[in-house]
């Protein structure tokens, strides 16, 4: 049991009193909240035992008396005990102390401080009296601070303290190592010294906070290095309370994440980069069907425009004619414009451009883009797009070669069934209150359920001549547009690929 050091200074004080007398000695003795033994130095026998002293131990003071006092003391500390009781001999007059570890009756362990002193006893051999205070909780959180101690100057996190007002009070080897200040440069200074001028204000709010009571949860922020290098880190902010339950200050552990920042930014590109890569070679495959929808436009631009000359040059130019065969032109030239321009956009190499879109417009260019080619495939198409849906917040090349990619799986998977069955139907619907669901339901050949777990692996492909890319970058594109894809049996024949994408209440700037 701690005490206050009042308290263990009046009972030294009581042990150094040798001129008190007996009735004194009794009452301090029998009375004091302090454990008090009375031990025959030579044999360690206990003559004498206080209440408090024996019921701390878990017994009785009589039954103690006439029992060695070392028999309560850990057994790997009897003999340093027993060479500090006789000591105590050597010494008479002058109090010395040790510590040593004790066990209670129920097995319990106490570290115990004990001051001891050799005295004498009405005209006998003296005897020692040992005053013991319990310093076992005083000893777990001594243990406690030093682990912790430890644990802090060997982490290689920054792990920092401060006042409310942004002041420095702790500054560990890991916080060296990360902003290459030494403690001495930052203890007492400014927080704000490793923080952006731009994120000053992040700061008071987050001061603001704790000084509220406010919890704060764990963020990603960016600080400042001594060289003036931009560090993005992982941030954790504790308050740390006063014993009256104030809130005092802020204990930050800081993760440097820079380069764990970087590796996801260059696994990022590289999955930019991969869906690119499969938009070229599924555009590849459509080199004809392509090739017919420039062509279509381009043969009626050059039709029309022979036709305008015709009519200008006969003897009585037909203005009208002409004009009419001029517009023709122009609206042959913007759509072969317009399919030169989607086929661009597939291919272009460049970052993801997110921005509100109608998913139904982006279904439409797509169908527009692969008309020649369902039709060549002699597949009936059909598209049911419901007309009160909400914009979504994505990128409209990637949104559209997920599109795409399911579509042509669809022509694939009906290639080799009766051209009567070949069936394609996209549609769109509501998906709850805040989303859009798409749909694309083929009448194919479908696919195994033993399939269906691994449809989208990437390089795994149930065509002949299949890369396994195509359902793997689609899959990685829905779900970094917040949404879900999947796919099941279409009945009595096919299959169906869902996708669920968030409208711009979820998703947006």
């Amino acid at each position: 049991m701690n005490r206050d050091n009042a308290d263990i200074e009046s009972q030294k004080g009581a042990a150094e009193a040798p001129h008190a007398s007996d009735t004194q000695w009794r009452q301090v003795f029998e009375h004091s909240p302090v454990m008090h033994f009375l031990v025959e130095a030579t044999s360690t026998t206990i003559l004498s035992v206080n209440a408090f002293g024996a019921s701390q131990l878990g017994y009785r003071a009589s039954e103690l008396v006439g029992h060695s006092a070392l028999h309560l003391v850990f057994e790997e500390d009897r003999e340093f005990a027993k060479k500090n009781i006789a000591a105590c001999l050597d010494t008479l007059g002058q109090s010395n102390s040790w510590e040593v570890r004790k066990v209670r009756r129920d097995g319990m362990v106490l570290r115990v401080r004990e001051y001891g002193k050799g005295i004498p006893w009405s005209g006998k051999q003296p005897i020692v009296l040992i005053v013991s205070e319990d310093i076992t909780g005083r000893y777990l959180d001594e243990l406690e601070s030093s682990r912790l101690a430890a644990i802090v100057s060997s982490s290689d996190d920054a792990i920092i303290s401060k006042t409310l007002d942004g002041k420095v009070t702790s500054w560990n080897s890991g916080a060296t190592s990360i902003f290459g200040y030494e403690a001495s440069e930052m203890i007492g200074q400014s927080i704000t010294r490793i923080i952006p001028p731009e994120l000053h204000e992040e700061e008071r709010q987050i001061l603001a906070r704790l000084k509220r009571g406010e919890r704060l949860q764990h963020y990603e922020t960016v600080r400042v290095a001594r060289d003036g290098r931009r560090i993005d880190i992982s941030l954790t902010v504790s308050p740390l309370i006063s014993r009256l339950g104030k809130v005092v200050g802020a204990s930050k552990i800081a993760r440097d994440i820079t380069a764990i920042k970087r590796a996801e930014a260059e696994v990022q590109q590289a999955r930019i980069e991969f869906a690119r890569v499969a938009r070229v070679t599924t555009l590849g495959e459509l080199t004809a069907a392509i090739a017919h929808e420039v062509n279509q436009p381009l043969t009626g631009l050059v039709s029309s425009g022979n036709a305008c000359l015709r009519w200008l040059a006969s003897e009585a130019p037909d203005l009208e004619a002409a004009r009419k065969s001029i517009q023709r032109m122009i609206r042959d030239g913007s759509r072969a414009g317009e399919v030169v321009g989607r086929i661009q956009a597939m291919i272009r190499k460049s970052k993801p451009q997110r921005d509100f879109l109608n998913i139904n417009d982006a279904i439409m260019e797509v169908l527009a883009l692969l008309q020649t080619e369902i039709h060549r495939n002699g597949i009936l198409p059909d598209a049911e797009l419901s007309n009160d849906l909400s914009l979504v917040w994505g990128d409209r090349v990637q949104l559209q070669q997920v599109i795409l990619n399911l579509i042509m799986n669809a022509i694939e998977a009906m290639s080799g069934i009766s051209q009567t069955q070949r069936r394609l139907l996209v549609s769109t619907v509501k998906d709850g209150s805040n989303g859009v669901l798409v749909s694309v339901r083929d009448s194919g050949t479908g696919f195994h359920e033993s399939a269906l777990d691994r449809l989208f692996e990437a390089f795994y492909t149930t065509k002949e001549n299949g890369m396994g890319i195509g359902l793997a970058v689609s899959r990685t594109i829905i779900q970094a547009h917040g949404g879900r894809l999947w796919a099941m049996p279409n009945a009595p024949q096919g299959a169906i690929f869902h996708f669920t994408l968030p409208t711009d209440s979820e998703h947006g700037p």
